[in-house]
């Protein structure tokens, strides 16, 4: 099952919201969602080791 990784830098927008929605309710993949927000300290390795498993990455 492909793992998909959407990185959000800001809060999502309606339309990405949306496709990541989508993305939850199908079956055929798993979608991890990894929000880097200015507060408190990045989760750098938690990232990266993320970035690494998954088959695809979005940042937005």
């Amino acid at each position: 099952m492909p793992l998909l990784l959407h990185v959000l830098t800001r809060p999502a927008d309606p339309a990405v919201a949306g496709l990541i929605e989508d993305q939850r309710q199908s079956p055929d993949h798993e979608v991890v969602v990894h929000v880097l927000d200015a507060e408190g300290t990045p989760a750098y390795r938690t990232l990266l080791e993320q970035v690494f498993a998954a088959d695809s990455v979005a940042c937005w």
